[in-house]
């Protein structure tokens, strides 16, 4: 597997961890953070790289700090 590929991967799990403990579902997690419902799939299913600001809204509707979502190995 690529680097980019773990990093995808790793990625996705930290948002679907996030979203799991914040008790949200796929749906609610999009229409809360204004990210397309596709788009958070596609994450977490590691089917793309979003930008800095997908991921900034994200953690803005988990209120959790962006400073800390980053905080993974890969």
């Amino acid at each position: 597997m690529a680097k980019d590929d773990k990093f995808k991967e790793a990625l996705g799990n930290r948002l679907r961890s996030l979203r799991l403990d914040a008790g949200l579902t796929l749906v609610e997690l999009a229409e809360k953070s204004g990210v397309s419902y596709r788009t958070v799939i596609d994450i977490e299913k590691a089917d793309t790289r979003p930008s800095v600001e997908v991921i900034r809204l994200l953690c803005n509707a988990l209120e959790y700090p962006l400073s800390d979502f980053f905080k993974f190995k890969y």
